[in-house]
């Protein structure tokens, strides 16, 4: 433990490391006091700079860029019907970003939430997005996407 104290600010002192996984995690969450489902977005600052840029050292892109680009690839449907995701925030903690959106109020017993997901798989082909669905008293559910399949369906 001693040497990974010493040489970790050596790691970062010729620019950022790459990390060895392209994963995401999202986030669908039906919040009982609003009536309304929270989605939070995790994606990590490099990756999504290079898609949305070309390059993942670049600045961040805007928080309307970063917003629509999700919004593009994020899609909700609950019990067979699509929910329009409403833009909330955007947050930079360390090397991540969280987007958050929420949905109009939904008040139907909710029996089936369907995720399509495709961030970053157009610049990372090994690229997985983790969803987890979680109800007020039910077990958290998740789902492992990739190019291969961008959709996941849970059942309440």
């Amino acid at each position: 433990m001693l040497v990974f104290k010493f040489l970790f600010p050596f790691l970062f002192a010729f620019g950022k490391p790459d990390h060895d996984f392209k994963m995401s995690v999202t986030e669908v969450v039906y919040k009982e006091e609003t009536k309304a489902f929270e989605v939070k977005v995790y994606l990590f600052i490099d990756d999504l700079t290079a898609t949305l840029t070309g390059d993942p050292n670049a600045a961040l892109p805007t928080s309307k860029t970063i917003g629509d680009y999700v919004l593009k690839h994020l899609e909700l449907n609950v019990n067979g019907g699509k929910q329009v995701l409403s833009f909330q925030s955007i947050r930079q903690k360390n090397d991540q970003v969280l987007a958050t959106f929420s949905t109009p109020v939904f008040t139907q017993k909710i029996k089936k939430i369907n995720v399509k997901n495709s961030l970053l798989i157009e610049k990372f082909r090994e690229q997985t997005n983790m969803v987890y669905a979680l109800l007020p008293g039910k077990v958290r559910e998740t789902e492992l996407l990739n190019a291969g399949d961008v959709e996941g369906e849970f059942s309440f």
